[in-house]
């Protein structure tokens, strides 16, 4: 285990003794830990996100080169939106 000194903020530091003080984390390396973890966790989870993405974006771009999609207006379908609207024969 590496050992690092840090800055923090003042209410950062508050929060990081409230939490140590309710029992939620055994001293502030525990508190820190969590919280890289956490961060790790949470920037894995985002690549996850983006590649699924990415993976269906060319996926979409495959499938108009094969002419598989269908032409829509814009402005029609925003028209027909309204008109439903106010016939009170929304979907």
């Amino acid at each position: 285990m590496t050992e690092i000194a840090i800055a923090i903020p003042d209410d950062l530091r508050e929060f990081m003794d409230q939490s140590v003080q309710s029992g939620q984390f055994s001293g502030p390396n525990e508190f820190v830990t969590s919280a890289l973890y956490a961060f790790r966790d949470q920037a894995e989870l985002e690549a996850i996100k983006l590649a699924r993405l990415r993976r269906d974006i060319a996926a979409g771009l495959e499938q108009a080169d094969r002419g598989e999609f269908v032409e829509f207006d814009a402005a029609a379908v925003i028209a027909e939106c309204q008109r439903e609207r106010a016939a009170g024969t929304t979907a």
